[in-house]
């Protein structure tokens, strides 16, 4: 039979394996800029459609609340391709761990984490469209 303190320690390596955000508080530079990175900067950036810019935790901060409602309810990221079609090479789609990640950050108040933790700046191009709609070839 398992102490409390050996099943605690087991469900907690469980939810780890699994997956599962735990009690480690999300912040900006390690959970949050890197969803921006992938899914949100070729957009949220000067120059670009997007009228916020979300390369730096300053003018991301703001947003945080619009984030959150704005992902979970599927209004951002934007995405009108039809899937039946084929997968597209530029799908930004969150997932729901990603939308959880966002909604979360944005609950605990929207901590700026530590930049020694952030993901390298992409380097995007200087002008021009940046999205692919290629259909991935497989």
């Amino acid at each position: 039979m398992m102490t409390k303190f050996a099943a605690l320690a087991w469900m907690t390596g469980a939810a780890a394996i699994a997956g599962d955000l735990g009690p480690v508080p999300v912040t900006f530079y390690r959970d949050v800029l890197p969803i921006l990175q992938r899914k949100c900067q070729a957009c949220h950036q000067p120059g670009q459609i997007a009228p916020v810019s979300f390369l730096s935790y300053e003018n991301t901060r703001p947003w945080a609340g619009a984030i959150k409602i704005l992902t979970a309810t599927g209004q951002m990221p934007p995405w009108f391709a039809y899937p039946p079609y084929g997968h597209l090479l530029n799908f930004r789609a969150l997932t729901p761990r990603e939308v959880e990640i966002l909604a979360r950050w944005a609950d605990s108040g929207a901590p700026e984490g530590n930049p020694g933790e952030a993901p390298p700046p992409v380097r995007w191009p200087e002008n021009g469209w940046r999205g692919r709609s290629d259909i991935h070839q497989r």
